[in-house]
């Protein structure tokens, strides 16, 4: 009876010791948005409005970047991947996300901390490549 309930000690040990190392991870980690379910999103509209030139051309380009979310839907921070908008476009687009509100991606059904890449696609106005 001894050996028993002193494998059951160490079985129960054991399996409290793994949820706590799970639950450290999950307080740490951040999960790559693509394998939570739901997968966090902002709860508004995120615009970037880019201005316009004088001249009245528009900027183009494309911008992708790393936006990590904790587990209570604050931004803690992003990090730019790929930019060839021009800087202001890039900073708007990074303080828009960045104080948006989110509703945080889940794994297990808890709310875990996580990252989402977003990528901004400025298309250039229409005729814009066609002159020769």
């Amino acid at each position: 009876m001894r050996q028993i309930l002193q494998r059951l000690a160490a079985v129960v040990g054991a399996l409290l010791l793994a949820a706590l190392a799970i639950a450290g991870f999950s307080w740490t980690h951040y999960f790559d948005a693509a394998g939570l379910d739901p997968r966090p999103y902002p709860l508004r509209a995120v615009e970037i409005r880019p201005p316009v030139q004088p001249d009245g051309i528009e900027y183009f380009g494309k911008m992708r970047m790393d936006v990590y979310i904790d587990a209570e839907g604050k931004v803690d921070r992003i990090e730019v991947r790929d930019n060839t908008l021009p800087q202001k476009v890039r900073d708007d687009a990074v303080k828009a996300f960045s104080t948006a509100p989110w509703e945080p991606g889940r794994k297990w059904g808890v709310r875990v901390k996580s990252v989402k890449r977003i990528e901004i696609d400025l298309d250039p106005p229409r005729g814009a490549g066609s002159m020769r």
